[in-house]
């Protein structure tokens, strides 16, 4: 599952964080049990609530005695999937292309045809992942003849033109940001030019400082918008290298991170060495007793000539033939990658190891796969709809592959696809509970839903939008579920594995999906689809909130929107999908870090303009930043 996309969180915001589970606890925040699917202990794992087969929903014959997903399946799947051997998924790597050739074979197995033009089940597409030294140059951090052990970011500048950047390092503490220009940390920059700002990853320990101002990105943007011409993120008790992953974005100033293999030089340079350097990191400060201004004496040097890295992925997708008697079709899918040895995203920092993703989302499309042997059992005679399984790339990386796939496919997502159903960490099963999210996107879940749950204890969540691929198909009009069995304490950590997954819960939640597909396909069901509007605006860390959905795949200049949550403050102020946000109040916006960087300073209920690029023009609106709930 992807990290939270509550509407304004960027994949890089999100990494090393523990607020990556808000994305997670916000989808119980409404979620609702049906008393009607709630079942005993001696209930059989397949049977609808009135003890009928797993296609018994108001269905026909050849429907209703659809067999039981086939446990034995998903387990076979699991184990390929979250082995050792596939090294965590990461896109673009060779396990990525392993896995997708054993999805391809399975689909191929079970008689679904190629989904892609030219007879293909590969849908191939490229996803940017870092940054890496250009050929023939060097990277560099000094002070007078000290060397800097350090590591590249994926958000700094690229000094390949340019050449290094000469200046003096001084250290500003934490970074944090004032509500008005020159004040918090940076109110020490003042007057001073030619500054290489060194400042402390995170911040203290303060549960009412908004997260936005902790983000590594939003301290160089304030540092540079105060002067500095260079920028150094210091971890001092960071052992492993700071991720360079994802996507990266050019701030304008080189940038650098410093982990605990530099720590003793970085003390050097502010005057802390020897015994008092021994002495100072023993004690409890975490700044070693360097003041907020503390400024070298000697010259210093950053220069980052780096280009980004640049990988092939993609979807894998194959069809299960209807009787041709429509030309809609049914979506099935679930997302393939994974964290690799622990990227970003992971909440396990500092520790390099396998993050499997049994449950993350293996266990995900193993049981899609699983109900598309099922599927494949009802006579094609019996199918008014083709059923498309899709297989999706990148979704850690900000639902990449299902965005892809959606916007190749253009006017027809919405004319075509009746609805789509996703998968998404199904195997961690407790309380013989699902979730199931997008419950609100067409008045016919409702119904489907109660007489499907086989005696599960159903809960519902309204929403469409969430940490999934299912937002990518909600957000062009198309009702859609999301199954899902709950956070843990595993999620994107190398302990996410195998011995911890209830394979016969996500065999009894692709049985629920299985009926609910009996009951679209047996009645030639065309669902209506449904904004869902929120109360409230969502809770999160933040002091605003604005409603907005960044479109991560997209390319521009600004902050494109693949749409806005309804009822927000985005809608209210007349912005829409397909926007891209170019400024935001006084802050000129050319990326995602820029836009997170605004929230640092935005207030609740005091009206700003936004300015949106809209069919090529510019336009001019007012928004009013709304006040998130809180814990």
């Amino acid at each position: 599952m992807s990290p939270a996309r509550n509407g304004h969180r960027s994949p890089a915001f999100r990494a090393r964080r523990p607020w990556t589970l808000l994305g997670l606890a916000a989808l119980a925040l409404t979620i609702t049990a049906s008393p009607s699917c709630k079942r005993t202990p001696d209930d059989g794992p397949s049977k609808s609530p009135d003890g009928g087969n797993a296609g018994d929903a108001n269905t026909t014959d050849a429907w209703s005695t659809l067999g039981p997903v086939d446990v034995a399946h998903i387990r076979t799947h699991m184990e390929f999937l979250a082995a050792d051997a596939q090294e965590g998924r990461a896109p673009g790597t060779e396990a990525d292309q392993r896995v997708r050739a054993h999805v391809v074979a399975a689909m191929r197995e079970l008689g679904l045809e190629p989904a892609f033009d030219g007879g293909g089940y590969e849908q191939a597409f490229e996803v940017t992942d870092g940054v890496r030294v250009r050929a023939k140059k060097t990277d560099m951090l000094a002070s007078g003849r000290t060397l800097i052990e350090h590591n590249l970011v994926p958000w700094g500048h690229d000094t390949s033109e340019s050449g290094p950047v000469l200046g003096r390092f001084i250290y500003l503490g934490y970074g944090l940001a004032g509500d008005e220009p020159w004040t918090g940390d940076y109110a020490n920059l003042k007057g001073r030019t030619n500054r290489i700002v060194v400042v402390r990853a995170g911040g203290p320990d303060d549960p009412h400082l908004d997260p936005s101002k902790i983000r590594p990105q939003t301290k160089l943007i304030t540092a540079r918008e105060h002067g500095a011409i260079g920028f150094v993120l210091w971890e001092p008790d960071n052992e492993s290298p700071y991720p360079n992953n994802g996507r990266v974005n050019d701030l304008q100033i080189p940038a650098v991170a410093v982990g605990a293999s530099g720590t003793d030089a970085m003390l050097e340079i502010f005057g802390v060495k020897g015994r008092a350097a021994a002495k100072a990191k023993k004690s409890d400060d975490p700044h070693f007793g360097i003041t907020n201004g503390t400024k070298s004496t000697r010259q210093g040097v950053i220069d980052t000539p780096v280009e980004p890295i640049v990988l092939g992925t993609g979807n894998v997708s194959g069809i299960l033939r209807g009787n041709g008697s429509s030309p809609k079709r049914l979506v099935i899918g679930a997302h393939m990658d994974h964290l690799g040895m622990g990227n970003s995203h992971s909440l396990a920092p500092g520790e390099r190891a396998v993050h499997n993703g049994a449950d993350d989302n293996a266990s995900g499309v193993a049981t899609m796969l699983a109900l598309a042997k099922t599927l494949a059992s009802v006579p094609a005679s019996e199918r008014p709809y083709d059923i498309q399984f899709v297989a999706f790339g990148a979704e850690e990386m900000g639902l990449l592959g299902s965005k892809h796939l959606v916007t190749q496919l253009g006017a027809q997502a919405a004319e075509q696809i009746v609805a789509m159903l996703n998968f998404d960490m199904v195997g961690r099963m407790r309380d013989n509970t699902v979730i199931v999210a997008g419950a609100g996107t067409s008045s016919a879940w409702a119904g489907l839903l109660e007489k499907s749950g086989g005696g599960l204890t159903v809960k519902t969540n309204e929403q469409g939008y969430g940490a999934s691929d299912q937002t990518s198909f909600y957000e062009v009009g198309i009702p859609v579920l999301h199954f899902f069995t709950g956070a843990h304490d595993d999620y994107h950590k190398p302990s996410d594995d195998l011995d911890k997954i209830d394979f016969a819960g996500a065999a009894r939640i692709g049985d629920m999906a299985a009926r609910v597909v009996a009951a679209i396909m047996s009645q030639s069901l065309q669902l209506d689809y449904k904004k869902v509007v929120e109360s409230k605006p969502m809770r999160s860390g933040f002091r605003v909130s604005l409603g907005t959905i960044p479109d991560y795949a997209a390319q521009a200049d600004g902050l494109a929107l693949s749409g806005v949550r309804p009822g927000g403050a985005a809608e209210k102020a007349g912005l829409r999908k397909g926007d891209v946000i170019q400024k935001l109040g006084e802050r000129e916006i050319h990326n995602m870090d820029d836009y997170m960087a605004a929230f640092a300073v935005l207030k609740p209920a005091v009206e700003i303009e936004v300015v949106v690029l809209r069919d090529g023009k510019q336009v001019a609106l007012k928004i009013t930043p709304e006040a998130p709930r809180r814990r």
